[in-house]
């Protein structure tokens, strides 16, 4: 029998998939992508040096806690920003409840106007509705959509997004090999290459949502990944979860070589200082890689930005995967914040006056931080049980009870001090507040006074600058000679729509000086005063003709008179005709007559569990087994061997069931080898059937099977977001035909849904029974515990059982170097069953995975769903109160 070997080494399996990568001839200066919460970060992002910054509107946005900006905010800097040749990108990288979508167009609908480079977008059906209503709206797809393949980056330019932020956790070969095949394409490459970096990957973190409604998809993270947790079976305790912050400066010839497009920083919630710091590093590196200045405009800071992040916001930093996994630790067990400089430590202490020889400069008004020198914040499994309990320091850590304060009192031999160099043995007066230290603890500098005033006056508009609020117009002026006249025509357009057209003739006179009729044009009709219009003016025709003045300011006037109701005019048919469309082919669907089930598993040992409880419940509407199979729990079976003991068992069983294959969730290039042998071996047993959760897993489907002519039956799973009927129909864009419906969703969310459901064969799935993955995650705690990878040999992928501050059960699984989170009590709406099939909903899953199940476990949820009861030891997530 010959067998495919189902555990390759990863490490050569990576090495293998990306060396391949084709050389890259030119390489390209990427541009630099930075954050602004609000006008402050805006303006030090302009004056540092950026191509790009991202923001968020008020509503709909992954940062809604942000200070953000209102659509009039936009209107007056986005004139500004094109002047200094600084791109705008809006983020609407959320998923959108069905009664979000009707205010959304109201939105876009005056967001065409202000002349914004692209939006940033995470709801497929956010997407399709934008490329259907407003296409002068270019896309970008957001990190959120979980792009962490060339397949996803290729499903993406498919859907219309002209850019793909992909998954922080790639590497740099990878990335290579991404620009590599996409080289030519009509779409760039964003990574991120700065800022916090989430636990799990972008776009797969449920934890927040599960845990108070909160969730991260929506723009309410509640950081659960910060947090301490305790180990319960065996010791050790601390930030399990908190990452590292990226800082790929060190490493950032390798993201240039990739000749990737954009790099983005990470921070929308962050300060102006950290916004100009962060620029300034990255064009400072960028004008070392490449000998010259690469900064638009010109406009780099020479400083000294590696010292500077120290009094930045920002973690223990890391490059993350950028040099391959598992190279570096990731993970920060002891500290979840801002820790600073260490300047020194304490030498001497009088009275609330303290000793320390300062390596480097103060002044007042510095922030600074002390920390005891026995501070443990968390314990290895070499630390023993001793502190495997003690976890006071870790919680005062995380609620940010330390001691740090201003600096305003400090003095040398008794003389007061406003500044001092560094390596100077400075006396520092405590604030009453701070609690008296020992000899011997750390002093550190979180904060300086002197980039605070430098970053003061970044932070305001340039001297320069005349905000006031205007629309983006394109006019184009054509100029012809007919007869013994000059007939000059104007056209408005928004994008490709005409908005009004004008002319004037005047008698045929020639100009003194050829070229200056074309740059009377241009400087005349740049900007529309009265109609508030910033134009983009082009021109065709004979340049050779001249106009006087007057008669260019009566078309000026008559442009200024007519435009403001051609633009309220074509906002309005916007408003209404995308409503049309929001209504579209839509109804409630009728009351359930029927339940189908579908059961989803890991292992194929479950099969007699769930024959065991059909033979005892023989009305018990099962259509389908989902099998996602899973290296870590087949041992040494083959993809063939695996189906064919699926196969066998339901050919024995003889109720005619539907076998499904899962795809995973993930899939990184050194897993497609293997995949697609799974995915040969499923189709050559008579497999037809398919549920995919990510938009790259459709689309290596497609590769797989570029030689199969037949229709496959595709369904998606609730990683795939169906959060509204737009995102419904996008999916079947996708050819998918049953729909699994977000596990995040609230009963009155799903109900409105349920209730202008398309009218186009679409089956909704609600997921009955399921351990929510909170993470999934490639950095892996154990590497952060062991102080590296220490191999699966000492690891043996075990499972952790944690436990958080306020008692509430957790466990982390490690499946062949992927992290799981789950809790102790699984999600279910066994109870709500006759409710969700009164809404008309007929397809129910059931899923067995991660978690492993005993016969009687199993088949015990199996018994209690099917008598619509309360499964034990669960909860309803949010489905009884409010998704945020």
């Amino acid at each position: 029998m010959t067998r495919v070997d189902n555990v390759l080494n990863e490490t050569e399996t990576e090495d293998l998939i990306v060396a391949d990568a084709p050389s890259i001839s030119i390489v390209r200066v990427p541009e630099i992508l930075a954050p602004a919460g609000g006008r402050e970060q805006f303006f030090a992002a302009l004056q540092s040096g950026a191509d790009a910054v991202y923001l968020g509107l008020k509503q709909f946005n992954a940062r809604g806690r942000a200070e953000n900006f209102t659509l009039e905010d936009l209107r007056e800097l986005a004139p500004l920003a094109r002047r200094y040749r600084m791109k705008i990108l809006v983020t609407l990288n959320i998923l959108l409840k069905e009664a979000e979508l009707p205010r959304l167009r109201l939105e876009l609908a005056e967001l065409q106007w202000i002349g914004i480079h692209a939006a940033i977008v995470q709801d497929l059906g956010v997407a399709r509705f934008i490329r259907e209503n407003f296409p002068t709206i270019r896309l970008h797809a957001s990190t959120q959509l979980a792009v962490h393949n060339l397949a996803g980056v290729m499903a993406a330019i498919d859907f219309g997004f002209k850019r793909v932020v992909v998954a922080r956790e790639l590497t740099a070969q990878e990335l290579r090999k991404i620009q590599s095949a996409v080289e030519g394409l009509d779409v760039e490459v964003e990574a991120f290459c700065h800022g916090s970096l989430c636990y799990s990957y972008s776009g797969l973190c449920f934890f927040s949502g599960a845990e108070d409604a909160r969730s991260g998809n929506r723009g309410e993270c509640a950081y659960t990944c910060r947090k301490p947790y305790k180990i319960l079976n065996e010791p050790g305790h601390g930030f399990l979860f908190s990452m590292k912050d990226l800082n790929t400066s060190k490493d950032l010839q390798k993201l240039v070589d990739a000749n990737i497009h954009t790099l983005k920083i990470e921070g929308r919630k962050k300060d102006a200082q950290y916004v100009a710091t962060s620029v300034g590093l990255y064009r400072q590196e960028l004008n070392r890689i490449f000998g010259r200045e690469t900064g638009p405009g010109g406009r780099s800071i020479e400083r000294d930005y590696q010292n500077d992040m120290s009094f930045s916001f920002h973690r223990e930093m890391t490059s993350l995967f950028v040099n391959g996994r598992y190279v570096e630790n990731v993970i920060d067990l002891n500290n979840p914040t801002h820790k600073g400089l260490l300047i020194g430590t304490i030498e001497k202490i009088k009275g609330r006056t303290i000793e320390v020889m300062s390596t480097q400069a103060l002044e007042r008004f510095d922030g600074l931080r002390i920390e005891s020198r026995d501070s443990l914040y968390h314990a290895l499994p070499q630390h023993g049980d001793k502190v495997q309990s003690n976890m006071q320091g870790a919680q005062k850590k995380y609620k940010n009870n330390v001691s740090q304060f201003s600096l305003r009192e400090f003095s040398l031999k008794g003389r007061r001090l406003n500044s001092c160099n560094a390596h100077t043995r400075v006396e520092i007066e405590l604030p009453s507040e701070i609690d008296l230290p020992n000899i011997g603890d750390a002093v550190y500098k979180t904060r300086s006074n002197e980039l605070k005033r430098h970053t003061e006056i970044l932070s305001k508009a340039p001297a320069d600058a005349r905000i006031r609020a205007l629309r983006s117009i394109n006019l184009k002026f054509q100029s012809q000679q007919v007869g013994e006249e000059l007939v000059l025509s104007v056209e408005a357009y928004l994008g490709q729509e005409l908005l009004l057209q004008d002319e004037l003739r005047q008698p045929w006179q020639l100009a003194r000086k050829v070229g200056s009729f074309a740059n009377d044009i241009v400087e005349n009709f740049s900007l529309l005063g009265d109609a508030a219009c910033d134009c983009l003016v082009s021109f065709q025709g004979s340049e050779e003709a001249f106009l006087p003045r007057s008669v260019l300011k009566e078309l000026k006037q008559r442009l200024n008179l007519n435009l403001p109701d051609a633009i309220a005019k074509a906002t309005q048919r916007a408003v209404d005709d995308s409503l049309v469309h929001l209504n579209q082919e839509r109804s409630s669907l009728p009351m359930a007559e029927i339940e189908r089930y579908s059961i989803k598993i890991d292992r194929l040992e479950y099969l007699e569990a769930i024959e065991t409880f059909l033979a005892a419940h023989p009305n018990f509407g099962l259509k389908e087994i989902v099998f996602e199979p899973k290296r870590a729990f087949l041992g040494k079976l083959s993809p063939k061997e695996s189906f064919d003991a699926l196969f066998d068992w339901n050919e024995r069983l003889n109720q005619g069931l539907i076998l499904r294959f899962a795809f995973p969730t993930v899939i990184r290039a050194w897993d497609e080898v293997m995949l697609k042998a799974w995915v040969h071996a499923f189709i050559e047993r008579g497999g037809n059937a398919f549920e995919i959760g990510n938009i790259g897993a459709r689309k290596l489907l497609e590769t797989f099977t570029a030689d199969q002519s037949q229709d496959f039956d595709l369904s998606s799973d609730f990683t795939l977001y169906v959060l509204n009927t737009e995102a419904a129909i996008a999916a079947q864009d996708l050819g998918l035909k049953t729909l699994a419906l977000s596990i995040e969703d609230d009963r009155s969310s799903l109900e409105e849904k349920l209730e202008h459901w398309p009218n186009a064969g679409l089956k909704p799935q609600v997921i009955l029974y399921k351990d929510t993955p909170l993470f999934i995650a490639e950095a892996c705690s154990l590497t952060a515990l062991h102080g590296g990878c220490p191999t699966a040999a000492v690891c043996g992928y075990r499972t952790l059982e944690i436990e958080n501050d306020e008692g509430e059960r957790f466990f982390v699984a490690h499946e062949s170097c992927k992290s799981i989170v789950y809790g102790a009590k699984a999600f279910s709406l066994s109870q709500h069953r006759r409710e969700l099939s009164a809404f008309g909903v007929e397809d129910f899953r059931i899923d067995f995975l991660t978690r492993e199940y005993t016969s009687e476990h199993l088949q015990s949820v199996l018994r209690q769903i099917a008598k619509a009861e309360t499964v034990a030891e669960t909860h309803t997530a949010n489905y009884e109160r409010s998704l945020l």
